[in-house]
């Protein structure tokens, strides 16, 4: 027989499907949370109960007529029976914010919800192994309060056979489709060829390097310049390997706006006749059909009865069937059956063989990705992750675990309570007033500046509680959900903080907490993201992370989680000719904060000087908006030279027609603008619509507070406190901004990067090996304007 292996939560589910999209409906949730409330239970059982047990492996084999499924679990705990006990009890336990709507949910559902199926099928495995019908017992655990509710299961083996008769109909079905699906990713990985006749050079040693990582089992950091064709050179062999397993690959990018080149790629591949699905994965916000994107049955007609429409319409199978997995084709079916588009859409990812997404899907506190293996064959291991632009991982994860709360955003929303409806007016404005109250709390007495201080959970959490009954009662109610809606900004706006807060309960040291004055706020945060990186990891079998700036390695594997013996670096340099490019450091300027003033006009000086030598649009980047405005102030354009600047919020609108105004073959541009901004990273200005960049100082990061808690924990903890607080971030946001130049094999143009920190050690260990043979001085000049003259006038 085919041996098929599932999780006890994949197994054990209402059979057939049914219930809505909301909190407690035991759907979706990750293995993850509650975590550490099951453990402190398990450890207060340990020392009461000399017979119990906690986290019992179990596995058990059940056969239909053609597959033979392997069930895998782990019950949290058991009271074995003896003496004083002749019955063996199982326990499961499961926390929730509101225990109590939890256990309603459960008694109305007549006991038809997965987590007591889960139970259930503890027991009955029990019953198989030692022919002792169980005890079983639910164990509810608020996460507010740790306060707890039993709610005793009985198992009744002749109704267990008759839903698992049914289940294993359904399980047999999902198999086919899995064999299939196995099957056909089979073929596709056998016909996939590179897309190309011609690799470029360098194209073929880093498909050979991933393909040799992969066999090995590495993990790998790849540093790899633009213009190399990366992009397809790591989609190619990473997608093959994990289709020869039957597997899938997931795709990373920092945001959206970046998701374009990875799907060319696949529409290359695609282009040869292979079968291949790829998605991109649309945010809920996209894909909701109502104003606010709110999973609640009461205020969600698609939220309503969703998993029980899902299964009585076939909408999975439905899915299966598509070739194309695109947004409008999920948003149509959800429609036509009034289901959740998004959750949909999450049911698809079983089929699709690429998945294009965000790192929040992989990296954020939740991730929805764990839906996407599905019922497996033993052979096939776990997909493939891919990460783009990998340098935005430490700082881009980081974030994801460093929220803050605001008075000055809480004020903000005083005026939208304004146009609430009447009845609701004064209660949300004394929640609001609240709100800010617990914040300001927080102040320690007598200090008027930014200190570290306490998590204060309790008040948070009390806080937390009245918004939540409050949005209950709001949402239940006649009222008009409209965009932007204050009452659920509120909310989401607290509740997220105080999960935050929650999350710091384990006592971890890579977290702090500040109060912040002016306006006051308290915030949260993450100096190192690596272990619950490390975490994401174990759920793919090859992990590639690659980018133009991963150096030094040392820094960017360890707070990228990725620090190992087995860990594989491998650093690419310019595919294109060295005579095409000219880098050099103009070290006589600064722009360290003390010596600004003075630089302003030297920096405009330089600019306008050597812009003057050709004609064509260069970019200047700045380590800030101030330090930008400041020279612009002083900057005199040459004659037939159009300056533009960027703005703080600039929309999209307006940064596209800048671009398109760089392709306009005649007139000649400098555009000032930021690194680590919009035109600095992620954007390609191929062939003649850039040909220069000014770096102008590596853009260190504010010295306050924070920062300098950052530096003390990377001091203690990796002993280069300054450098991983300071250094290595500004030198990626700096030769991210250098890398804008050249971008394919006849681009020509020049880099000339303005400070003296440029020369020094720890700057240049982020510099890419090809910029110069042994020592970053070589790029200094004694005659900078005669230097570039002669590098324009080669042909």
């Amino acid at each position: 027989m085919k041996k098929v292996s599932l999780s006890v939560a994949d197994f054990a589910v209402p059979s057939p499907l049914l219930g809505s999209i909301d909190s407690y409906s035991g759907y979706g949730r990750g293995a993850e949370l509650g975590i550490e409330i099951h453990q402190n239970i398990q450890r207060e059982r340990e020392k009461l109960h000399p017979h119990y047990k906690a986290e019992i492996t179990v596995r058990q084999q059940l056969d239909s007529e053609e597959y033979t499924f392997q069930v895998n679990g782990r019950m949290d705990g058991i009271f074995e029976k003896n003496e004083n006990c002749h019955r063996t009890k199982i326990e499961e336990i499961k926390s929730s914010f509101n225990i109590f709507e939890l256990g309603k949910r459960i008694r109305e559902t007549h006991e038809n919800h997965p987590y007591v199926w889960q139970l259930k099928t503890y027991g009955y495995f029990h019953f198989l192994k030692t022919g002792e019908i169980p005890e079983l017992s639910l164990l509810l655990v608020s996460s507010r309060n740790f306060e707890t509710q039993s709610i005793e299961i009985k198992l009744n083996i002749e109704l267990y056979k008759k839903w698992l008769d049914r289940r294993m109909q359904e399980l047999a079905q999902e198999a086919l489709r899995a064999e299939k699906r196995f099957k056909r990713r089979q073929k596709a990985s056998q016909n996939l060829t590179f897309p190309f006749a011609k690799p470029r050079m360098g194209q073929v040693d880093l498909i050979a390097t991933i393909e040799e990582g992969m066999r090995e089992s590495r993990p790998m950091l790849i540093q790899a310049p633009t213009g190399l064709g990366k992009t397809i050179g790591v989609i190619y062999p990473t997608l093959r390997e994990a289709l020869g397993r039957g597997q899938s690959l997931v795709y990373l990018t920092p945001k959206n706006s970046q998701h374009s080149v990875a799907e060319d790629a696949m529409d290359r591949l695609q282009a040869q006749g292979v079968s291949l699905r790829s998605m991109t994965l649309t945010a809920k916000s996209k894909m909701c059909f109502k104003n606010e994107p709110i999973c609640n049955p009461d205020f969600c007609e698609f939220a309503k009865d969703h998993y029980t429409k899902v299964a009585e319409h076939q909408i999975v199978e439905q899915l299966s069937r598509k070739k194309n997995l695109t947004a409008r084709a999920f948003k149509k079916i959800a429609k036509d059956h009034e289901v959740c588009p998004f959750e949909i859409q999450l049911d698809a990812l079983v089929d699709a063989d690429a998945v294009i997404c965000d790192y929040n899907y992989v990296f954020g506190p939740r991730s929805p990705l764990n839906r996407m293996e599905g019922l497996k064959f033993e052979a096939q291991g776990k997909p493939n992750l891919v990460i783009d632009e990998a340098h935005n991982m430490p700082s881009r994860t980081m974030d994801y675990y460093s929220p803050q709360i605001s008075v000055f955003t809480l004020d903000r929303m005083r005026e939208d309570v304004k146009s609430l409806p009447r009845k609701f007016r004064d209660e949300v404005l004394e929640l609001l007033n609240s709100s800010i109250q617990v914040v300001k709390s927080c102040a320690p007495p007598a200090i008027s500046k930014a200190c570290e201080i306490k998590p204060p959970l309790a008040p948070f959490l009390l806080q937390d509680q009245q918004l939540r009954n409050f949005l209950s009662t709001y949402l239940k109610s006649d009222v008009d959900i409209k965009p932007q809606d204050v009452v659920l900004r509120l909310s989401f706006y607290w509740s997220e903080f105080t999960e935050a807060l929650e999350f710091l309960g384990a006592g971890r040291k890579e977290f702090f907490t500040t109060f912040q004055f002016n306006p006051e706020a308290v915030k949260i945060t993450c100096c190192d993201a690596s272990e619950m990186l490390k975490d994401s990891y174990t759920k793919y079998s090859q992990v590639v992370a690659f980018s133009a700036t991963l150096k030094p390695f040392d820094f960017y594997s360890r707070l990228s989680g990725l620090l190992s013996k087995e860990l594989k670096t491998a650093e690419f340099v310019s595919p294109f000719k060295k005579e095409n490019r000219k880098v050099l450091i103009i070290p006589q300027i600064s722009s360290k904060y003390s010596e600004r003033e003075k630089s302003y006009p030297r920096v405009a000086d330089a600019i306008q000087r050597i812009i003057s030598l050709k004609r064509g649009n260069y970019f200047a980047f700045f380590p800030s908006f101030d330090f930008l405005y400041r020279v612009l102030g002083e900057f005199k354009a040459p004659e037939g030279v159009s300056v533009l600047a960027q703005q703080r919020g600039m929309q999209k609108d307006e940064i596209d027609h800048w671009i398109e105004k760089l392709k306009e073959p005649g007139p000649a541009h400098i555009i000032f603008a930021v690194q680590g901004g919009v035109f600095s990273e992620g954007v390609d200005y191929p062939g003649e619509m850039i040909i220069g960049a000014f770096v102008v100082g590596p853009p260190l990061p504010i010295f306050d507070l924070e920062r300098e808690k950052m530096r003390e924990y990377y001091q203690a903890h990796y002993g280069e406190g300054f450098d991983y607080a300071y250094t290595y971030p500004a030198m990626a946001k700096a030769v991210q901004s250098a890398g804008r130049v050249i971008r394919s094999e006849t681009d020509r143009g020049i880099i000339v990067l303005m400070d003296s920190r440029f020369t020094q050690g720890s700057y240049v260990k982020s510099m890419p090996q090809d910029w110069f043979q042994t020592s970053a001085s070589e790029l200094v000049s004694d005659s900078i304007l005669k230097d570039i003259s002669k590098f324009w006038q080669k042909k």
